[in-house]
């Protein structure tokens, strides 16, 4: 059953999930973007591994949440797919890349909310 009120929505286990999961994609992608020169990639490389397994985390629940009131859907696996190989696999290839295609990962991450939780 869809949530009716923003109370009902904010109460959902599913929502604060992957509503963590977005904002520590946004966090990432901020840390991602100020290690860019290479002076500063030592420092913020251990920060943007820490919030990468956050972001896996938080949407690993989401999913079992999904699972728990039998609403899986293929989208959100093929999305979890996508985080766990091709964003971490992106960042052998170009810095800038990574960076578009973690973008891309945010977008669909919000995707997937939208289309399963309202």
């Amino acid at each position: 059953m869809s949530p009716t009120t923003l109370e009902e929505l904010f109460s959902s286990p599913g929502f604060l999930a992957i509503f963590l999961a977005i904002l520590f994609t946004i966090a990432n992608i901020m840390v991602g973007v100020s290690i860019l020169p290479h002076d500063q990639r030592e420092k913020g490389y251990r920060m943007h591994r820490l919030l990468f397994g956050a972001v896996i985390m938080s949407y690993a629940l989401f999913l079992f949440h999904l699972y728990q009131i039998e609403r899986m859907s293929i989208f959100a696996d093929i999305v979890f797919g996508y985080l766990l190989v091709i964003v971490p696999f992106s960042k052998r290839l170009n810095v800038t890349l990574h960076a578009v295609i973690a973008s891309v990962g945010l977008v669909l991450i919000t995707i997937v909310a939208v289309f399963n939780l309202i």
